[in-house]
Parts: C-alpha cells; structure tokens; sequence
C-alpha cells in the first residue's frame, strides 16, 4: 500500500516538474493561456456566482432554506429520500449553475442541517449547470441555435433528476452530520458570509485558471493528443472521430469542450447529445470546484465523479431523443 502511494505521488510529482518546464521554456503562451482563463472567471464567472455564493449563504446561516423547504418536504421526501431544503438547492442550482449546488449542500452539512446519505442523493441531481450557460453560451453563442441550447438545457435537468432517482436508497453506515453552531448575530453573519463567499469565488477563479493552462500544455506536450487518438479509435464505431478532439477537451473543461464540438461540421442529433453529456459530466474544472467544498463531508471523489458519469449518460441519451424529434 504504502508503495502504492508513493507510486502515485511519484507520478504526480513528475507530471508537476513537466508543466513547470512547460512553463519556463514558453512563458509567453502559458501567460495567455491564464489571461483567458482569468478573463473567463472575470467576466463571465464572477458576477454570475459571487451574488448567488453571499445571498444562499446568508439564507443558510439564517435557517431559511429549511423554512422555506419545509415547502417541499413531503414531495423531496417520497422522490429522494431527502429533506426539503434539497429542493432549494435544486432550484438554486439550476438558476445559477455549477458550482453553487455543491455550496450549499456543504454549506448545510456543515450546520448540522444534512447527514451525509443526503448530502450524497442530493448531489445526485442538484449539481447542474444554469440557463444562461446553456442556452445563452453554448445553444446561441457557440452553436447559434437558440431551440438546441433549450433541448440541451431541458435534457441536462431531466437527466439530473432521474440522477437523483438513481441514488435515491444510497446509504452509508457510518452517518453523522458535523453540528456547528452559528451566531445570531446578523453582523457575524453578513461578514463571515461575506469573506466565505470572497474564497469561494476565488478558488472557482483559480480552478478556471489552472484548467486553461493545463489544457493548453496538454496539447503542447502531446499528451492530451495521445489521447485524443485513443478516443478516436474507441469511439470510430459510433461516432464521427472528428467529435474526439471536443470530447477530450470537455472531460477537463466544458466551455472549451463545447466550443471545441460547435467548430465541427457534424449533424445537430450527434452535437447536441454530446454538448449535453460534456455538461452534465461537468469537467475536471468544476468536479474539483465541487469537491473542494464538498471535502469537508467527506464524499469519495471517485463515488461523486461516478455521479456525474450517470448524469452524463443519462441526460447525454435523453438529448439524443429529443434531437431526433425537434431537428
């Protein structure tokens, strides 16, 4: 075991030194790359999820989100075996986008709020990308077709949902929720509010960043290129390889990975299901934007990711029907 992981450790060491070398030996193109990705959180990330990250947290400090999940309990209940609250954070999350569901699920685990089955079946179906991604970024201004970001979108939550069907009886034995205790005092909670949403845009901002980069040295060193033949060669009998190169994009980012597939001149039926798989998959990006605050109750990366996987496939083959019907 403990080779294992020096193994692992090994290799992640030897993976770091390359993109340090990277770095050194083209400074020029690396800089761009992480102006792009610092443009993408400045203008398109920030003012989207940093209102959303202070207002759900003033709520949930506040106990709002129970009382009005109180609302939905009975229905979130007989569906996912799942407080009310979880309803909330479905809505929020399909308003606002990744990677806010996680956020406040976090958020509630750590007050007490949630035990850690149900911070499980809830990520199942409220971690969900939002409208002004999908129909505004992807369907209008990458694909230029407003009905397709619509199908896409309706396809992406659709798939959450049958998601949370999925992992509705999960359960694991050892089941304590962490119970903090929180202050009454408005002022407390607007400020520690306040500095918690501060971090937490910023470490989306760094993830965003961090992925363009390595994206982009991914290509440069031929290591995502290597990849990509793979997946052109798994993929040949059902897809066009052409499609490859987006995908691989996607598994790591989904912007890119839609922008990648929206440049290919392939039918509307193949693009639209994979831009919907790519963006219930999620990305590397986000899936560690996710964990980040979802580390502290303690969920498998690899059992989350499995999540999103099932997301993907699901809403990925519910595209695929809508596709055949509406083009």
């Amino acid at each position: 075991m403990i080779f294992l992981v020096r193994y692992k450790h090994i290799f992640v060491i030897v993976l770091v030194i390359l993109f340090m070398l990277a770095l050194v030996i083209n400074p020029s193109i690396y800089m761009q790359s992480c102006l792009n990705g610092l443009r993408i959180w400045g203008i398109n990330v920030l003012p989207a999820l940093f209102p959303f990250f202070f207002f759900s947290g003033i709520l949930t400090r506040l106990g709002a989100l129970n009382l009005i999940g109180a609302k939905l309990s009975f229905l979130m209940q007989k569906l996912f075996h799942c407080p009310g609250s979880s309803g909330v954070i479905y809505l929020l999350s399909i308003i606002s986008g990744y990677p806010v569901g996680a956020k406040i699920t976090s958020d509630l685990y750590a007050s007490g709020k949630l035990t850690r089955d149900e911070v499980v079946r809830i990520n199942a179906f409220a971690s969900t990308s939002g409208p002004l991604f999908v129909i505004g970024s992807v369907g209008v201004g990458m694909f230029v077709n407003h009905l397709l970001g619509v199908v896409i979108l309706i396809s992406h939550l659709l798939g959450a949902l049958i998601n949370g069907l999925l992992y509705r009886n999960y359960h694991y034995t050892k089941n304590q929720p962490v119970i903090c205790q929180s202050s009454n005092n408005i002022n407390d909670t607007i400020s520690t509010t306040m500095y918690d949403s501060i971090i937490s845009i910023l470490i989306v901002g760094g993830y965003i960043i961090m992925a363009n980069i390595i994206i982009d040295m991914l290509f440069n060193i031929g290591i995502l290129e290597f990849f990509v033949n793979i997946l052109k060669f798994v993929l040949s009998p059902i897809l066009p390889q052409s499609s490859a190169n987006g995908i691989a994009s996607g598994l790591i980012e989904i912007t890119r990975g839609c922008q990648d597939l929206s440049t290919l001149n392939l039918p509307i039926h193949i693009l639209g299901p994979l831009a919907c798989g790519i963006i219930s998959w999620g990305g590397l990006s986000i899936h560690l934007q996710a964990l980040t605050f979802l580390n502290k109750c303690h969920i498998s990366p690899a059992f989350y990711m499995l999540q999103k996987l099932t997301h993907s496939l699901i809403s990925a083959f519910i595209c695929a029907g809508l596709c055949i019907i509406f083009f």
